[in-house]
């Protein structure tokens, strides 16, 4: 297919990358790939895993089970249509394994996170992205109104972001560099830290955090229509 400039224009494309090979006085054009516009998916598109959730005075062991059943990460904590909190396999393994608690006496609320981060879905997995490293969480709540649409993670995210080519909308550096921070970045986001520790961990992650944050505020400006 030639992609003369109105295919161009109705295909809404914003970037071509390819090489080219002269011979002579004619140009042999090899087109690698290109940045779609409307490629860019929404959250509320993303294939959500099933939505596991729990009573508060549900038992930790009860909520895991459940879990496991249903091959998900985390539990909402839900009274009615309230979202009280989130309980990831972390909290899991930090509060019941390395806390000895007991998994058949603790309720779930009592290792939860309260108030968990949300997100319409509408927005954009590098919306998404800006405000997990915001937050610094490693999962959102995506909503459609007052309605729980499911999950997504911060490996979710990162999934939707490479295979809607989000990052090609940005030079190569730029994009490795969002890449390079993500990976340093994840393992403080789903680690469980208490007093001092915590507020270490929150000092030391804090510079990298804006710094990325920053570059993903760049990324939705160059995605803006």
């Amino acid at each position: 297919m030639t992609l003369t400039p109105n295919i161009l224009e109705s295909l809404k494309i914003e970037q071509i990358y390819y090489t080219y090979i002269e011979y002579g006085d004619r140009i042999n054009i090899r087109v690698l790939g290109v940045f779609c516009r409307k490629t860019l998916r929404k959250l509320e598109e993303f294939n959500f895993r099933e939505l596991v959730t729990s009573a508060p005075d549900e038992s930790v062991h009860k909520s895991a089970v459940k879990m496991e059943k249903k091959h998900v990460g985390c539990v909402l904590v839900t009274k009615g249509d309230e979202i009280l909190g989130v309980a990831t396999r972390y909290d899991f393994l930090h509060h019941v394994i390395v806390g000895e608690m007991d998994a058949k006496t603790t309720g779930i609320e009592e290792i939860m996170h309260a108030s968990p981060v949300t997100i319409d879905g509408k927005a954009t997995a590098a919306e998404a992205l800006r405000r997990m490293v915001d937050k610094k969480v490693e999962r959102l709540v995506v909503m459609s109104g007052p309605r729980i649409l499911g999950v997504v993670s911060l490996e979710d995210v990162v999934a939707m972001l490479e295979a809607d080519n989000m990052l090609g909308a940005i030079s190569k550096e730029r994009a490795d560099q969002i890449r390079d921070m993500i990976r340093r970045l994840t393992p403080r986001f789903v680690s469980r830290f208490d007093g001092d520790d915590r507020s270490y961990l929150e000092r030391d992650m804090n510079d990298e955090a804006k710094a990325l944050v920053r570059l993903l505020e760049e990324l939705e400006v160059t995605l803006r229509p």
